[in-house]
């Protein structure tokens, strides 16, 4: 029940999300770009225990960061909400218990 429960909440904001982006006239390439680039660092967060790994997130992060103001692609913010509000529950509920 609880996992089921879990699924539903996380369902809403997802699917809230996307309504909302639609909505407000986004632009769902900038929102698909935003999700692609950090829906894998935020299901996979366990892997990033090196110092390398952790320098190309940081690096990746810093540069979509910089790129989104610069050239005012604020849109891509849904997407890596999205990505966040998808990924972290992956990785708390599946990935973590794999590798632990």
């Amino acid at each position: 029940m609880n996992k089921t429960l879990i699924g539903v909440l996380i369902g809403l904001i997802f699917s809230s999300i996307l309504i909302y982006a639609i909505n407000e006239n986004y632009s769902l390439l900038q929102v698909f770009i935003g999700f692609i680039i950090f829906i894998f660092p935020s299901i996979f967060l366990s892997s990033f225990k090196s110092r390398t790994l952790s320098l190309i997130l940081t690096v990746v992060t810093m540069l979509f960061i910089y790129l989104t103001y610069k050239y005012h692609f604020v849109d891509a913010w849904a997407g890596v909400i999205m990505a966040l509000t998808l990924g972290m529950p992956i990785y708390y509920l599946k990935i973590r218990k794999i590798t632990n």
